[in-house]
């Protein structure tokens, strides 16, 4: 049995291996580099084999029937998160690095009062911990190994090795190895992923709070290749497996998955571009056997005007079942990409948070910006239901109806410096026959965010 290594042992371990990594490096450039600039030393980059760099986040939120019943204990809350992050890059050598980044999101419940505990410190985690090797093999490749943030493609379907985190976390602990293909214009990814729910089982955090990142233990393969067609046109063709195993919660799943994928996207012109996605996908799940499919397709018309306006619509389906075990799997997508009211509350009404399957939505997004170093986006989401489960009414589901509801949302954010940028968010649901009459409730978020980034 793998043994948990405390936070403390591993802080005063990764020190020493640092130290060691850029000893080398040290001796050859200290000669040449100064740290200072006139009388202001450069904090970030105090060495020449050292980078660091830290961003603190605090948002203010209130929602209201996230699960459409307006008569539910507790159904508003106001909330107050302080995320703070510090990181530090080592680089031994022009192809060896050394990446570290510790993260916390305290957080403090306004409302309700009757919560058990209003403030939660939760834990201090190692967001990033891992070693990038380019030119590996002596090819035109880079390996990194470790704790680290994966994004492939459009992020669809491999973005957030932790759900249950929120955005305090995104991690995966996995192997990742890039090869690049210039002759051929394309570049090959292979991923080897270990996740586990405890978020003490390779590395124990500060503060150990006993936090689950998921609600089972999770391991897998990614093969992802990316091809350019054209100047104008690019063809992405994956196979993702992910295994299921050892639940930490009884909403956990256990069983094999096999995800096809292809993505093609580009440009028709000066104002049109595109993104098609569609992944077939089988295999088990809690025993039982899994055929689904899922597509994600965009279409996008810039104006190439003063204030950058452009409207993006399109059409994404994850299609289900009367039984939830067989809806469509997000794999390592499931995180709040177009609503944080519906995806992350509403969506585990018929299944788990984030996984937001059984789905067919239509979507519109206008995005402009009216002022120097401010975007404002404005959507409209009109959600389906590929199948009704026929709970006969039970669990907030209606009986037979297939219309989840209209989702509305509008976002402004403002760049006010170099380092300083916040945003206001705002979502309204309304729900639609999908739901039982005690599920009828309009939903409400509203949130405000401010981020320095040092």
């Amino acid at each position: 049995m793998q043994k948990k290594i405390s936070a403390v042992k591993y802080a005063c371990i990764i020190t020493c291996l640092s130290l060691s990594l850029a000893e080398s490096t040290r001796a050859t450039t200290k000669a040449d580099y100064d740290p200072y600039d006139g009388n202001t030393i450069q904090w970030k980059n105090p060495a020449p084999w050292l980078e660091v760099g830290a961003d603190f986040r605090f948002r203010i939120g209130y929602d209201e029937a996230r699960k459409l019943d307006q008569n539910a204990t507790g159904h508003d809350r106001v909330e107050t998160r302080y995320r703070g992050r510090v990181k530090a890059k080592v680089k031994h050598s022009e192809n060896l690095d050394f990446n570290i980044q510790l993260i916390a999101e305290p957080r403090y419940y306004h409302r309700p009062p009757s919560r058990d505990r209003q403030f939660i410190r939760h834990e201090v985690l190692f967001n990033q911990l891992n070693f990038v090797l380019r030119n590996a093999f002596d090819l035109p490749a880079t390996a990194t190994v470790g704790r680290q943030e994966l994004k492939l493609g459009s992020g669809w379907l491999i973005r957030d090795g932790t759900p249950l985190d929120g955005s305090r976390t995104n991690f995966f602990n996995a192997a990742r190895l890039t090869w690049d293909m210039p002759s051929r214009d394309a570049t090959a990814d292979f991923v080897w992923i270990e996740n586990h729910g405890d978020s003490a089982k390779w590395i124990k955090p500060f503060n150990d709070r006993d936090i689950d990142l998921a609600e089972q233990d999770e391991r897998g393969l990614i093969a992802y290749f990316s091809k350019k067609r054209s100047e104008k046109s690019t063809i992405d063709v994956y196979f993702i497996y992910k295994q299921d195993h050892r639940r930490r919660q009884s909403s956990g799943y256990q069983g094999e998955i096999y995800t096809l994928g292809t993505m093609l996207f580009g440009k028709i012109n000066e104002h049109w571009s595109y993104c098609f996605e569609v992944a077939p996908q089988f295999g088990h799940k809690d025993g039982k056997e899994l055929n689904a499919f899922g597509t994600n397709n965009q279409l996008t018309y810039v104006f190439n005007d003063a204030r950058k306006n452009k409207i993006d619509v399109g059409y994404e389906y994850l299609s289900g079942n009367d039984d939830p075990d067989k809806y469509f799997d997000k794999v390592w997508g499931r995180i709040d990409t177009w609503s944080v009211l519906y995806q992350g509350t509403i969506d585990s009404l018929d299944g788990r948070a984030y996984d937001n399957s059984n789905l067919h939505r239509i979507h519109m997004t206008w995005t402009s910006e009216p002022a120097a170093n401010v975007e404002t986006k404005a959507s409209y989401n009109l959600l389906f239901a590929d199948d009704n489960p026929m709970t006969g009414g039970t669990g907030g589901l209606g009986k037979s109806g297939c219309l989840r509801g209209q989702l509305l949302r509008a976002q402004i954010e403002h760049k006010i410096s170099e380092n300083l940028s916040h945003r206001v968010e705002g979502e309204l649901f309304l729900p639609g026959d999908f739901y039982s009459d005690a599920r009828n409730d309009v939903a409400v978020f509203a949130r405000y965010g401010i981020v320095y980034t040092w």
